[in-house]
C-alpha cells in the first residue's frame, strides 16, 4: 500500500513539477525575451522529458512505457499552463506537439537508461539540475549566434479558359471572395477577402485585404498582361489565436514576414497559365520544422486567391 502512494506520488509530481518549471521558461523566453528558437523548441522538451522519468523513477525498475505516459502527463499539463497564462494560443502550441513529442521521449529515453544502468538517484537528481542550469548558457549562445533568417519561397499555379487580358484585370485587384475557408485556414489563419489597386505602373500600390487586414504591396514590375511583381510595406497579423482571451498577440506572429510576390502569367494551347510567388521569413527554429506549417498555409492561400481569379475570369 505504501509503495502504491509513493508511486502515485512520483506520478503527481512528476508530472506537475516540471510544467511550472517550463511554463515559466516559456513565459522568460517567449514572452519577455520573445526569442523563439532552438532552446525553446528542442532543448527544453528533452531536458523536461528527462527531469520528468527521473522524479518518476528516480531507481530506475519502472516500464519504459510508463515513464513515457507520465511525460505526457507533463506535455498537457505545460499546454494548459501556457494557454491559461495566456501566453500562446491553442493551435500554436498543436503545432509544437509533432516536435515537442518526440524530443520528449528522447529525454526520457536518455533518463530510462541512466536510472537502470546506475541505479542512484543523486546521479539522476544532479543531472537533471545540471541540464536545466545549462538552460541559460545555451539560450545565450543562440541569441549571440543567430544568423539571418532564410527567405524561402512558395508558388502555385492555376490553368484558367480565359483571354490573358482579362485575367490580368483580375490578377491586379480581384472582388470578393464570399466562400467561406477551408483546410487549414479555418484554423484561425488569415485568409484573403479581396484585392484594390491604386494607380497602375511601378509605384501603384495594391491592397490585398485578408480578414486580418491589409497587405500593402507597392508595384516593383507591371508588364501588363505577363508579370505583377511587389513588395511587402505593411502586413495584418497572420492568424487569430483560439484563445479565451480577447486581445492575445503571441511575439512570434510578428516574426513571419511576407517579403514579396509576384504573379506571371502566359499562354498555353488558348488557356491562361497564372503563377503566384510569395517569398517569405520566419524567424522561428528550428525552420525546417516550423517552413512545414507557413509553406502549406501560404500555398493554400494562395490557391484561395488563384481559384477565385479562375472563377471570375471565366464568367
Amino acid at each position: 500500500m505504501k509503495e502504491t502512494e509513493e508511486n502515485a506520488i512520483r506520478i503527481v509530481v512528476a508530472a506537475i513539477v516540471p510544467p511550472f518549471v517550463g511554463a515559466a521558461f516559456v513565459y522568460l523566453v517567449a514572452a519577455i525575451l520573445r526569442d523563439y528558437g532552438w532552446t525553446l523548441f528542442v532543448a527544453a522538451p528533452v531536458i523536461m522529458g528527462f527531469v520528468s522519468t527521473v522524479i518518476y523513477a528516480p531507481r530506475g525498475g519502472k516500464p519504459f512505457w510508463k515513464c513515457f505516459l507520465v511525460s505526457l502527463y507533463y506535455i498537457l499539463f505545460i499546454s494548459l499552463l501556457v494557454m491559461v497564462m495566456a501566453i500562446e494560443g491553442l493551435i500554436c502550441v498543436a503545432m509544437s506537439l509533432p516536435l515537442a513529442i518526440p524530443l520528449t521521449l528522447l529525454g526520457v529515453a536518455i533518463a530510462y537508461l541512466v536510472a537502470n544502468n546506475i541505479k542512484k538517484p543523486n546521479v539522476g537528481y544532479a543531472s537533471s539540475i545540471l541540464m536545466i542550469l545549462t538552460i541559460p548558457f545555451i539560450l545565450g549562445f543562440e541569441t549571440s549566434n543567430k544568423s539571418e533568417p532564410t527567405l524561402h519561397k512558395v508558388v502555385s499555379t492555376v490553368e484558367i479558359d480565359a483571354p490573358i487580358e482579362t485575367v490580368w484585370k483580375n490578377v491586379i485587384e480581384f472582388p470578393q471572395i464570399d466562400k467561406k475557408p477551408d483546410g487549414i485556414l479555418t484554423l484561425g489563419f488569415a485568409y484573403p477577402i479581396n484585392a484594390r489597386i491604386e494607380g497602375t505602373g511601378v509605384g501603384a500600390m495594391r491592397h490585398c485585404n485578408f480578414n486580418t487586414g491589409p497587405f500593402v504591396e507597392p508595384i516593383t514590375v507591371w508588364d501588363a498582361p505577363h508579370m505583377l511583381a511587389f513588395d511587402v510595406k505593411e502586413q495584418p497579423a497572420p492568424m487569430t489565436e483560439l484563445t479565451p482571451y480577447k486581445h492575445l498577440h503571441a511575439a512570434h506572429l510578428e516574426y513571419i514576414r511576407s517579403r514579396k510576390g509576384q504573379f506571371r502569367l502566359f499562354e498555353k494551347d488558348g488557356k491562361t497559365i497564372v503563377e503566384g510567388t510569395t517569398f517569405y521569413t520566419h524567424d522561428i527554429a528550428p525552420d525546417f520544422y516550423w517552413n512545414l506549417f507557413s509553406d502549406e498555409i501560404i500555398q493554400q492561400i494562395h490557391l484561395r486567391v488563384l481559384n477565385h481569379i479562375k472563377e471570375v475570369s471565366e464568367q
